[in-house]
C-alpha cells in the first residue's frame, strides 16, 4: 500500500495517553486562550447555516470556554501523540518521553497546565453567519483518529515539525471524512478542549487512497465514516486501529502480532438490521419529516430513502416501514425509531414454526414489529430470538467469525492433549452468552458446555435454540458473569472459556475471578478494542500475562499465568470504523 491511513507511533509514546489523562484537570475545567487573544464564539453543536445564524443573531450568546469533559478522547489520543511523535523524530537524542514538552502531555491538575495545553489559538471567526471569510479557511489533514477523523492544522507538516522542535504546537480541526496528507477547505463549527471541530466543504489536494464513495448520502450521513476508502485499505486501517489501541495499553504489546482483519464477504449489502428515526419539529409538515439516519455534526436527522449496507431484504423492508410510519405520521408527538430486521421463514408459510425445517430450506424476509421474532441462519445452525435484542448483524461473516472461534479450541484441544490423548479441552463455559451462539456454535468435542447471561429472555432464547438445533451438552443459566465462577465445578485444567462482553469491556472483578480459576484457553471477543486492550492489561498488571517472557512483579503471583497465542480481527462492518477482534489466550504453567 503506498500510503498508510494511521502514521506509526512510537509505543512507549501510545501508552503514556491514558495515564496522563487520569492526572488531568476536572472535567468541569475551561480551556482559556492564551493572554490577548480574542475568544471564540461557541455554538453548542453544528447546525445549518440558517440555523446558526438565528442562534447568534444580535451577538447575545456569549462565548465560553469548552469544556474537558465534551472533548472526544480518540482526538486528544490522535493529537497528543502526534505531537510527541514529531517530538521525537525531530530529538534522535530524546531518551525517554519525559523529555517532550509539557505542554504536549496532561499537566497536573493546574489551570496553567490547561492554559499551556491550549496555547495555540484557533482562527478567530465570529461563527455568527455560516459563510464568512474568516470562518472558512484551508487546512493539512496530517493524523486520523480510531474513528476515521482527520486531525489537521492550517501549518503543513513540514511547519508542524519547525513548530514542534521549538517546543510550541499548532492549533487542530477535526475534519470529518478526510485522509492523511489531503489538503481540504472547512469550515469551524466548535470550539472544543484543545481543538476545534469543523465541517469539511471541500477536497483541494486528494489523497492516492481517497476513492468514489459509492453512497449518495456519504459525507451528509453520520453512518459510515470510510467509503471513500477502497475496501483494502479499510481493513488495514482497522488491523492499525488494534495495533494502536493495544499498544496504548501497554507499550509491551507492540510485540504482539495483530493478523490481517479477516474481510466481509459483503462489503455492502451486509447489515440485516437497520434502525431508522425521525422527530417531529413544530415547523414541519408530517409529509416533510425526515426518516433516516443522524447528519455528520448535527443533532438533525437526514432524509435516507436507502440504505445500500443494508441487506436486500431489509432495504425493502426499509422502504415499507418509511411508507407505513408516513401514513401515521400525525399520530406521533416527539418522533420515533423504526425497526427493519431480516429473517428466515419457512417457504409457503412466513408465520409458520421454523424449528422442524432445516436452514437451507428457508427463505428471506423481513420483520418490522418490535415483539417480533426473528430467526437467523449461521451455516446449519438457526437461531431464534426477540426482534428488539442483541443478534450480531453481519449475517454474511458469521460462519467464517464463529468458525474462526471452534478451530481455536479444536486446535488448542489437541496441540495441549498429551501425546495419544484425544484432546486436552473437555468443558466449555461461554459468558455473555447471549441466545447462545457462541456456546452452540463451539460446542462440538466438549463434554460439556455452559453458558450464562443477566437476561432471563435470552436464557429461554439459548436453551430452546440449543434444543432446536439438536445439541444436548449445552447448559444456559442465568446469571451475573461476574459471579459465573461460583456455578463452575469443572477442573480448570480442562476448561476454556470464551468472554465476548458488550462495548465497554468486561469489569476488574471478573477478570480477577477468570485469573484465579485459571482456564487452560481463553478466547475474548470483543466489539469494543480500546476495552478490550485494557482489560489484557489488567491481567497483565496482575502477573497473568507473559509477554516474551516478561510479567509484572506483583507481591501476590497468579496461579496461572497466559500467553496471547493469537490476535485476530473481524471485519463485521464495512464502511465503518468498527472492527471487532479476537485475541485468544493460552495458560502456560
Amino acid at each position: 500500500m503506498p500510503e498508510k491511513l494511521l502514521s506509526s507511533c512510537a509505543p512507549e509514546l501510545a501508552a503514556d495517553l491514558g495515564s496522563k489523562r487520569a492526572a488531568s484537570p476536572g472535567s468541569g475545567a475551561t480551556a482559556e486562550a492564551p493572554e490577548g487573544v480574542a475568544a471564540l464564539s461557541l455554538l453548542p453543536w453544528s447546525e445549518p447555516d440558517h440555523k446558526r445564524a438565528k442562534l447568534t443573531r444580535g451577538d447575545k450568546r456569549k462565548a465560553h470556554g469548552a469544556r474537558k469533559a465534551n472533548a472526544d478522547e480518540t482526538v486528544l489520543d490522535a493529537i497528543e501523540l502526534l505531537l510527541r511523535t514529531t517530538w521525537l523524530d525531530g530529538h534522535a537524542d530524546t531518551e525517554t518521553p519525559l523529555d517532550v514538552p509539557r505542554a504536549f502531555g496532561w499537566a497536573e491538575a493546574s489551570k496553567q497546565g490547561e492554559t499551556e495545553f491550549c496555547r495555540a489559538p484557533p482562527v478567530q471567526a465570529k461563527l455568527s453567519g455560516g459563510a464568512e471569510a474568516d470562518c472558512e479557511f484551508e487546512v493539512y489533514v496530517h493524523e486520523l483518529t480510531e474513528r476515521g477523523v482527520g486531525i489537521a492544522t492550517r501549518e503543513t507538516m513540514e511547519e508542524v515539525r519547525a513548530m514542534v522542535a521549538q517546543g510550541a504546537r499548532p492549533w487542530f480541526f477535526t475534519t470529518p471524512f478526510t485522509l492523511r496528507g489531503e489538503r481540504v477547505r472547512i469550515r469551524s463549527v466548535r470550539h472544543e478542549w484543545g481543538y476545534t471541530q469543523a465541517d469539511t466543504l471541500s477536497i483541494s489536494e486528494q489523497s492516492p487512497l481517497r476513492v468514489e464513495a459509492p453512497c449518495q448520502y456519504f459525507g451528509k450521513c453520520s453512518g459510515c465514516q470510510l467509503q471513500h476508502v477502497g475496501y483494502s485499505d479499510q481493513l488495514e486501517f482497522k488491523r492499525q486501529v488494534v495495533e494502536r489501541a493495544l499498544v496504548q495499553a501497554n507499550p509491551l504489546f507492540a510485540k504482539l502480532a495483530v493478523a490481517s482483519v479477516s474481510q466481509s464477504p459483503l462489503p455492502l449489502g451486509y447489515r440485516t438490521k437497520l434502525t431508522p428515526h425521525f422527530d417531529i419539529r413544530k415547523d414541519t409538515p408530517p409529509e416533510d419529516v425526515a426518516i433516516g439516519y443522524a447528519m455528520a455534526g448535527q443533532r438533525r436527522v437526514l432524509d435516507i430513502e436507502d440504505c445500500i449496507i443494508g441487506t436486500d431484504t431489509v432495504r425493502l423492508g426499509a422502504k415499507q416501514a418509511r411508507k407505513e410510519a408516513r401514513a401515521k405520521m400525525s399520530s406521533y408527538k416527539r418522533g420515533a425509531t423504526l425497526l427493519v430486521r431480516e429473517t428466515n421463514v419457512p417457504k409457503d408459510d412466513p408465520h409458520g414454526d421454523v424449528s422442524s425445517i432445516p436452514a437451507a430450506d428457508l427463505v428471506k424476509d423481513y420483520v418490522l414489529d418490535f415483539k417480533g421474532w426473528v430467526t437467523d441462519v449461521v451455516g446449519e445452525l438457526k437461531f431464534h430470538y426477540p426482534a428488539s435484542s442483541f443478534f450480531q448483524n453481519n449475517a454474511s461473516i458469521l460462519p467464517a467469525f464463529t468458525g474462526y472461534v471452534r478451530d481455536e479450541l479444536k486446535q488448542w484441544s489437541q496441540r495441549l492433549a498429551p501425546e495419544g490423548g484425544s484432546g486436552e479441552l473437555k468443558h466449555l463455559i461461554d459468558a455473555y452468552c447471549g441466545s447462545g451462539l457462541f456456546g452452540i456454535a463451539c460446542h462440538a468435542g466438549f463434554d460439556k458446555v455452559l453458558g450464562i447471561e443477566i437476561s432471563n429472555e435470552s436464557i429461554s432464547c439459548a436453551n430452546d435454540n440449543a434444543k432446536m438445533n439438536g445439541v444436548d451438552n449445552c447448559d444456559f443459566l442465568l446469571g451475573d458473569a461476574s459471579k459465573i465462577f461460583d456455578k463452575v465445578d469443572t477442573d480448570p485444567r480442562h476448561t476454556a472459556v470464551i468472554i465476548d462482553p458488550p462495548r465497554k469491556g468486561s469489569n476488574p472483578d471478573f477478570l480477577d475471578q477468570l485469573i484465579a480459576y485459571g482456564p487452560r484457553v481463553i478466547v475474548y471477543i470483543a466489539c469494543g478494542v480500546p476495552a478490550q486492550a485494557r482489560d489484557i492489561n489488567h491481567m497483565f498488571t496482575r502477573g497473568a500475562i507473559s509477554i516474551d517472557g516478561a510479567v509484572a512483579d506483583v507481591e501476590a503471583k497468579p496461579s496461572s499465568v497466559y500467553e496471547v497465542a493469537s490476535i485476530q480481527p473481524f471485519d463485521l462492518f464495512p464502511q465503518t470504523y468498527h472492527v471487532e477482534n479476537i485475541v485468544t489466550l493460552v495458560r502456560t504453567n
